[in-house]
């Protein structure tokens, strides 16, 4: 009995995807940390533009002017809005990912624990042929000292 190569085979189809998962799981990530960063640029410009369209307001301006600055602030409202749509969207993909690692991890382990338990399989089926090599090899030496000694005393 000889150890099955599928087992180890499998393994590593399973360590690859696993690989994968994970570095899916980093760009995901990585995306969604570029997202929050941009939302915090976006929010701070929204705040440093709403202090300067204030003090623009102090002084005398347009109509026009305080009509731009409103729909420049409502534009970046309308960005945020949009980030955040899609820092939702890639918290989902983030959670998929993650769900992904965790599947790819428990089927690596499966792969790892199959392995092993056929290595374990083929070690006690050679430790029980040889026990049995053994004890007939010893049958064998008892039946023939045996027979040595009735020859003797006939």
């Amino acid at each position: 009995m000889k150890v099955r190569e599928c087992w180890g085979v499998l393994a590593e189809q399973a360590e690859k995807a696993l690989e994968e998962a994970q570095q899916k799981k980093q760009m995901v990530q990585q995306s969604l940390d570029k997202l929050e960063s941009s939302k915090q640029r976006l929010q701070t410009m929204i705040s440093e533009y709403s202090e300067k369209a204030k003090e623009k307001e102090q002084q005398l301006h347009s109509v026009s002017e305080s009509h731009n600055a409103r729909q420049f602030i409502l534009q970046l409202m309308q960005l945020i809005d949009r980030v955040n749509a899609d820092i939702g969207q890639a918290k989902a993909n983030l959670a998929l990912a993650e769900k992904a690692v965790q599947q790819a991890q428990q089927e690596k382990l499966k792969m790892r624990t199959l392995e092993e338990q056929d290595i374990q399989a083929v070690k006690t089926h050679q430790r029980k042929l040889e026990q049995k090599q053994m004890d007939a090899l010893g049958l064998t030496l008892f039946n023939t000292k045996a027979m040595a000694q009735s020859a003797m005393g006939a």
